[in-house]
């Protein structure tokens, strides 16, 4: 069953996570609605749709992270005898419903996310698909080490997408891919930290800096690829 353990921040860090989540949608959302521009200019190429839904799943993914910050209330009546009174009332209690659903749905569509990204590089099958995607669940959900998992998976794809990138940069030589690839260190660093911090809480602010840090050089980069696009089409 899926380790509710799961939040490690201090008091004083409380609200700012949600603006670093929010400002990682922005870049994911921003970045997906020109790929996706992109994508309708050239159908042909089905790396720019899989790019785009990756980032757009990875949005949504951080918008399910955004409402564990959020409580259910609801009320149920209550009855008390008391001589010949019968009393009626009734007590407000909370529920880790959206809790709970909310960090299951944000690893698992982060995850699912990140194995889209890995699998533009890496051509998969129905078969493997269907076994990653698989894989991906029983982790998630099953496992007595959900937290645990849920980093460290996150840290192996990132990890083999951030060695793609710097492959692609090297035979390039694009300072753009460069930057692409260092934006996926911070973020897959920020994944690093975050499986250890039960050591410490302020492990938990430094793992949301690194990768606030990573999606801000993203949007750098993608801002970069813009501009240079734009000298192209003057050309």
């Amino acid at each position: 069953m899926m380790d509710l353990d799961i939040v490690y921040s201090p008091r004083w860090f409380y609200g700012k996570d949600i603006m670093i989540d929010l400002i990682s949608i922005f870049v994911l959302v921003l970045i997906a609605f020109f790929t996706l521009r992109y994508y309708r200019l050239n159908r042909k190429n089905r790396n720019y749709l899989l790019f785009a839904s990756s980032f757009i799943l990875m949005a949504v993914a951080f918008l399910f992270k955004i409402a564990t910050n959020f409580t259910i209330y609801y009320e149920i009546p209550q009855t008390s005898q008391l001589g010949l009174l019968t009393l009626t009332y009734s007590v407000i209690k909370t529920s880790d419903l959206l809790f709970f659903a909310g960090y299951l749905m944000y690893r698992m569509l982060m995850l699912l996310g990140l194995y889209i990204l890995y699998s533009i590089y890496h051509k998969q099958n129905r078969f493997n698909v269907f076994l990653i995607i698989y894989l991906i669940l029983v982790s998630v959900y099953f496992s007595s080490s959900a937290y645990f998992m849920f980093h460290l998976t996150s840290l192996i794809i990132l990890s083999i997408i951030t060695y793609d990138y710097f492959k692609n940069y090297h035979k390039s030589m694009q300072v753009t891919g460069k930057w692409l690839a260092y934006s996926f260190v911070l973020i897959a660093a920020s994944q690093l930290v975050f499986i250890f911090i039960k050591l410490h809480t302020l492990l938990y602010v430094i793992a949301e800096l690194i990768q606030l840090a990573g999606y801000v050089l993203l949007l750098i980069t993608f801002i970069k690829v813009l501009k240079d696009g734009k000298k192209k089409g003057k050309e």
